[in-house]
Formats: structure tokens, sequence, C-alpha cells
């Protein structure tokens, strides 16, 4: 098993980033939506596990830790979500992943990290 693997969790189970993993904010317009990016648990016999960074337009937006998820509101449109490590005991690539805002559409990802691979975000809602 990888440091990298995580266990499934309920939105219910999961904390938002705390404040002071917010590098960007994203106000609410006319038009646009919300996305989710949430992260899988770390098991526990592994400790807490590393810190992955999340992108938005280039952006340094947020630094994101298992077991937690951060919404924000993007205008209508193409945007690029991008994920890297960040400090912490996993090693992954960086991916990216271009994503279409619609008026009132929210949308939910969930990043994962399998070993040795790169991150991806995938499409949940």
């Amino acid at each position: 098993m990888s440091a990298c693997s995580g266990v499934p969790i309920q939105g219910a189970a999961s904390k938002p980033v705390p404040q002071e993993r917010i590098y960007a904010t994203y106000p609410k317009f006319f038009t646009g939506a919300y996305v989710t990016v949430r992260r899988d648990q770390a098991p526990k016999e592994i400790g807490i596990g590393c810190e992955n960074e999340i992108y938005i337009d280039n952006i340094r937006a947020y630094t994101i830790m298992p077991g937690e998820y951060v919404t924000f509101f993007l205008t209508d449109g193409k945007h690029v979500l991008k994920v890297d490590t960040g400090r912490g005991s996993c090693q992954g690539r960086p991916s990216s992943e271009e994503i279409n805002v619609s008026n009132g559409i929210s949308q939910e990802y969930k990043l994962i990290s399998p070993p040795g691979d790169t991150l991806r975000l995938f499409r949940t809602m």
C-alpha cells in the first residue's frame, strides 16, 4: 500500500480547507456555478499524508490535505484546474483538467493520486 492511497469518505465526514491554506478568493458573480474538490482521508497506519496544491487558471488557490474539501465559485466558461504535490511524503506528477462551467450547474471532483502516477481530478457530480 502506498502512502498516497486513500480511504473513501462521505461528504459529511470531510472538513473544509482551513483559512490559512486559502490563497485566492473567487467572488460570486451573476453567472457561474460552485465547484467542489474533495480529497479522501489517509489510512491511519500511514499518518497524515501529504499536501496537494490546487491551482485555478494558473493561480495557486488552495492547499488540500487528506479528509478535506474546498468549494469555490467560478464564472461561466472554461477554466483550468491543476493539482500538484506540495510538501510531504507523497510523490506524484502534476496534472490539469480543463472544465466548462455553466450557469447554476455545480460540479464536484475527487482528487486521486495513484501510487507513482499522475495526480488526477475525477468528476463525481
